[in-house]
């Protein structure tokens, strides 16, 4: 069994840490994450592998998304102790792709003699999905020719 900390994406702390078998695939954490926070069956959702700063890398999806041959990764093909092993690892979740929930999953340990299901629960899910910015700050629009050509006047010499 691992155990996953399972945190939604909200200013209030809504949190579940479940324990479930390293054997499972990922539509059976999937399910159990539709489960565990009172989520509707009928959305579709995705995994998305990240980083340590949680940008978002491949796309693990809940069906068969291929475009023009090129097969698509999908949940029922990924084991979960194949992504989710040791406490650096961890994944973003999207629930509702009009709403846009999203969920951070991180290991924590493995132990079996953990028992599958729901270990902990903090706070409730909110009847909304929250706003999340998905668009990087901005610091300054690039100029590719930076400062070079400011002084047009030294140009005034030149004849054309």
């Amino acid at each position: 069994m691992i155990k996953l900390r399972i945190i939604l994406e909200t200013k209030e702390d809504v949190i579940r840490e479940i324990a479930i078998s390293k054997q499972e695939n990922l539509e059976q954490l999937h399910h159990s994450i539709i489960k565990h926070f009172n989520l509707d069956e009928f959305e579709m959702a995705s995994f998305y592998r990240c980083n340590a700063n949680l940008e978002l890398g491949e796309e693990i999806s809940l069906f068969d998304t291929s475009e023009n041959g090129i097969p698509s990764n999908i949940m029922n093909n990924n084991s979960i102790s194949s992504i989710l092993f040791k406490e650096e690892s961890q994944l973003v979740y999207v629930y509702d792709f009009l709403k846009m929930w999203r969920f951070h999953i991180q290991f924590v340990e493995e132990n079996e003699n953990l028992e599958s299901g729901c270990i902990k629960s903090v706070g409730e899910v909110p009847d909304q999905a929250p706003e999340i910015n998905f668009e990087e700050e901005r610091k300054e629009e690039f100029n590719p020719n930076g400062d070079a050509f400011d002084d047009s006047e030294e140009f005034d010499n030149y004849e054309y």
